[in-house]
């Protein structure tokens, strides 16, 4: 299935996108991690929720999980390991 955007949905999910990101700190708004907020997006109005609040929500729950998920997990045991041996 493809969706497609009428330039008003793209106007707000850029919006959405450039809110968020400005969330997050500095040190972490890197090309990986904005690219995963925007296919949180994309993929949440692929599935028809096109509201601010539903882009905004999924998006937040993006940076949450790559913070505090698995991933975020490993990579921090991954540096402290080098730290601490």
């Amino acid at each position: 299935m493809t969706a497609s955007y009428d330039p008003a949905t793209i106007a707000l999910m850029r919006d959405v996108l450039h809110k968020v990101i400005a969330k997050v700190p500095p040190q972490h708004r890197t090309s990986t991690n904005q690219a995963a907020v925007a296919c949180r997006i994309l993929a949440t109005a692929a599935q028809g929720a096109r509201s601010e609040e539903a882009l905004t929500q999924q998006a937040m729950a993006e940076v949450k999980d790559m913070f505090t998920g698995p991933a975020a997990m490993r990579k921090l045991h991954q540096e402290l390991a080098k730290v601490f041996g």
